[in-house]
């Protein structure tokens, strides 16, 4: 497998963002299938035990339950509403040296499966994990620009970015306040900021409901009706018998 190089910032984001519209018009179970796949590859890799994979086994199966279907919302004045769960756009996600290798994973496949590209800064020890990722993705038509590495000393200048619209970080708690001062004092959005410092027992990760910290909620509404309502409703207020 090939490594995956690290990119100039501008172009990191630049290429993330172009793809992120691709990648989040999929359909979810396309995305699952690729992290599927990865997690098959985690599994067979022999620096690794077998927690990385179960780990993103877990999060598939929590998408499935929580964000892929479309819900369908009462419409009082008989308009149509769809409630669906699309990717935010482009997170960083990074991780110290010393931190477990099933927590940069989970993170990963979260922020993929739920339609958000990433940008990533990792510890060298992580590079094969990253380059199997790398790999499903070439072996699908899908664009591997949904997944861009940077150097590690650019992360302040890549969150700094209103474009980024989330960061998930795992380390230790002084590091995780300074990145959230970075993030609290740029223009722009305000960018989602998810935090795994619990390195013994993984307690972000095995949130259930983790998944739901990567998307945005979006209803989309369409009024069948002649004015604007339904007009029997309509007809109460204008005073007929």
């Amino acid at each position: 497998m090939s490594q995956i190089k690290s990119c100039s910032l501008q172009l990191a984001i630049d290429k993330a963002s172009s793809s992120w519209v691709t990648w989040s018009m999929l359909d979810i179970q396309i995305r699952i299938d690729l992290m599927e796949k990865w997690s098959e590859l985690l599994s067979q890799q022999r620096s690794l035990d077998l927690l990385p994979a179960q780990m993103v086994n877990f999060h598939i199966k929590q998408a499935l339950k929580l964000i892929s279907e479309e819900q369908v919302m009462p419409g009082p004045t008989g308009e149509s509403n769809v409630l669906t769960a699309p990717g935010r756009g482009v997170f960083v996600i990074t991780a110290e040296y010393d931190t477990p290798e099933t927590a940069f994973v989970g993170l990963i496949a979260c922020a993929l499966i739920s339609g958000n590209c990433v940008v990533l800064s990792f510890p060298p020890e992580f590079q094969e994990i990253v380059d199997s990722l790398s790999f499903v993705l070439s072996l699908s038509e899908i664009e591997r620009t949904v997944v861009q590495v940077i150097k590690r000393e650019s992360v302040d200048d890549i969150i700094s970015d209103p474009v980024i619209a989330g960061m998930a970080y795992v380390g230790n708690v002084n590091e995780a306040i300074r990145l959230n001062q970075v993030l609290a004092s740029r223009d722009g959005q305000i960018a989602q900021f998810i935090i795994e410092t619990d390195l013994t027992h993984l307690a972000t990760l095995r949130d259930q409901c983790l998944i739901l910290r990567f998307i945005t909620e979006k209803t989309q509404t369409i009024n069948l009706t002649a004015v604007g309502g339904n007009a029997s409703l309509l007809a109460l207020g204008c005073g007929d018998q």
